[in-house]
């Protein structure tokens, strides 16, 4: 009989972030091999359907009553709306766990707690992956939620026999955090792979800068700077353009700084789309992050082709292996990043070069069927356990 994943997401498509479509990457990915898996999420968006699936991955959505959401400016709703969450999430995760062996939680969110709760309850082993250290880490976030989130996070500490640590900046986050290192395993992020015909199909120097990504403060990427160094470089090369794909709370701000630049023509801001063609037209990927998890879009990018401009931050580091792979430049440098996006534009022999270290890199590190297998290996090692440390 195969084995049944249950994977639990706080939000799922057509919500989509990072996490969301690194969940849904690797659930196809192990439906690839053999196992069943099913996506538990709450049903955020009216009109989604309850039930949906695609290419063998069953996803589940099941009804949530938010108490601060339908009433935003009534004040003191937290603690009833903790408990309320609790009792719908504990519900609904106890529904699917009698077909489940192992529940694989996407974020230590408050959600991913109550999930922990009824995965106990039942005794089902679980994991919870986290992507984010730093200031802005999951249980960190958690801890800020209010009346009860810190107990949550002490909880899940104690509690969750196995945590899965994306880069090994969150490796050490999660030490710190008092999680024993035996209860934490480092498997990255996966990505699909491209194939060798990208390097013929990307010819000569970049001439299409992409960033792709939220625009958001709480994202904490530096689109400004960005844009400033982009300007300057067009005003020498009249054959550059910059996309900025994605939505937020900064993207009228954004595209009034846009609107504001000397080729403002050349710098497109479609919004929220599906980032495949974007990967297509581009030729080259700028990641100006201020903080990071292991960005998706970055590895997507670079199983593209695209050579990519990051800055230099631990996770970034980590991915583009100390500049190896890639070109890093220190947050907020203006001239810095406009040095690299320069050297891709003239450097036609250096921008291949980096194309094919980036794409060796992630095919050695970052595949989503090893990373399938590692997460595959490690459900039969739990479940086998099922009790104490990963």
């Amino acid at each position: 009989m195969s084995l049944s994943v249950l994977m639990f997401c706080a939000q799922f498509r057509p919500i989509v972030g990072g996490a969301e479509r690194q969940a849904e990457k690797l659930s196809r990915a192990l439906v690839q091999r053999g196992l069943r898996v099913t996506v538990l999420t709450p049903r955020l968006v009216r009109d989604t359907p309850m039930f949906e699936e695609d290419l063998g991955v069953r996803i589940h959505r099941f009804p949530l009553f938010d108490l601060c959401r339908r009433l935003p400016t009534v004040r003191g709703l937290g603690p009833l709306n903790l408990l309320m969450l609790r009792a719908q999430t504990i519900r609904a995760v106890s529904r699917h766990l009698l077909d489940a062996d192992i529940v694989h939680m996407h974020i230590a969110s408050s959600m991913s707690a109550f999930a922990l709760q009824a995965a106990r309850r039942k005794g089902v082993p679980s994991l919870c992956k986290v992507a984010v250290a730093g200031t802005k880490n999951d249980l960190g976030e958690l801890c800020k939620i209010g009346i009860g989130g810190a107990y949550l996070a002490k909880k899940m500490v104690q509690q969750l026999p196995c945590w899965v640590a994306t880069t090994q900046l969150v490796y050490d986050s999660l030490l710190t955090w008092g999680v024993m290192p035996e209860r934490v395993v480092s498997i990255p992020n996966g990505v699909e792979l491209g194939c060798e015909e990208v390097l013929i199909q990307r010819p000569g120097s970049p001439r299409r800068f992409l960033y792709l990504g939220r625009l958001s403060m709480n994202i904490q990427r530096d689109t400004q700077t960005l844009v400033r160094a982009f300007d300057r470089l067009a005003d020498y090369m009249p054959d550059v353009e910059l996309a900025l794909v994605g939505d937020g709370d900064l993207y009228q701000e954004t595209a009034a700084q846009v609107s504001q630049t000397r080729n403002r023509s050349r710098i497109h801001m479609p919004g929220l789309q599906s980032p495949e063609p974007w990967l297509q037209w581009a030729d080259s990927f700028v990641l100006p992050s201020r903080y990071e998890g292991l960005s998706n879009a970055l590895l997507e990018a670079m199983a593209h082709g695209l050579p990519c401009i990051a800055n230099d931050i631990p996770q970034n580091r980590e991915v583009l292996a100390n500049g190896e792979a890639g070109i890093l430049v220190p947050v907020g440098d203006e001239d810095r990043l406009l040095d690299a996006m320069r050297r891709m534009t003239v450097d036609s022999v250096y921008a291949g070069v980096i194309r094919r270290r980036s794409m060796e890199r992630v095919a050695d590190c970052y595949s989503i069927n090893s990373v399938a297998e590692r997460y595959f290996d490690l459900y039969k090692k739990l479940i086998h356990k099922n009790t104490g440390h990963c």
